[in-house]
């Protein structure tokens, strides 16, 4: 059962991405869906962009956390 947050995670990233990403398991899903938002709210330089651009901010984490993660 995916969570909202992986839902988001999934929605950020590209669709290559995001058909790796729900090809692994639920777990794993949630792990990157987690760091994902740690990621947001952690890194300033995503700060400025996501009040500007949300979208992209979200997109850029989320290939971030896959570059990290996979």
């Amino acid at each position: 059962m995916q969570t909202d947050t992986v839902k988001r995670f999934l929605n950020a990233l590209s669709p290559a991405s995001r058909d790796d990403v729900q090809n692994m398991p639920a777990e794993k899903q949630e792990q990157m869906a987690a760091a994902w938002e740690k990621y947001l709210s952690d890194d300033t330089s995503l700060l400025t962009l996501s009040e500007l651009d949300p979208p992209s901010a979200e997109h850029r984490a989320a290939e971030h956390v896959i570059q990290d993660l996979h």
